[in-house]
C-alpha cells in the first residue's frame, strides 16, 4: 500500500511539473500533501528536467520500518522505499 500511495503521489507530482515551469515548490507540495494524507514521510523529494528528450522526473524516497510477524519471521528493520514517474514536459513554457 505504502509503494502504492508514493508512486500515486510522484505521478500527480508529475502531471503538475509537465505544465509549468516545473514550479519545483509546487511539485514537492503537491508531492508531500499526498504522502501526508497516508501519513507518510517522505525523506527525499526530486524533481529533475526537463531533460533533452523534453522529459520531468518525479522521484520520493521513504525509510519504511518493518514489524516483525509470522511472515517475515525475525526479520525487522528499516527499507528504503522509493517511487519515480517521468512524464513529457508541455512544449510552450
Amino acid at each position: 500500500m505504502t509503494v502504492n500511495v508514493m508512486h500515486t503521489a510522484t505521478r500527480e507530482g508529475a502531471r503538475l511539473a509537465v505544465v509549468t515551469g516545473p514550479d519545483t515548490t509546487q511539485v514537492k507540495s503537491r508531492v508531500i500533501e499526498i504522502l501526508n494524507a497516508a501519513s507518510i514521510t517522505p525523506k527525499s523529494v526530486s524533481i529533475s528536467g526537463p531533460d533533452a528528450d523534453n522529459h520531468v522526473t518525479v522521484s520520493t524516497v521513504m525509510d519504511f520500518t518493518v514489524i516483525p510477524g509470522q511472515i517475515l519471521g525475525t526479520f525487522q528493520g528499516t527499507i528504503e522505499l522509493s517511487a519515480s514517474t517521468s512524464m513529457r514536459h508541455e512544449s510552450g513554457f
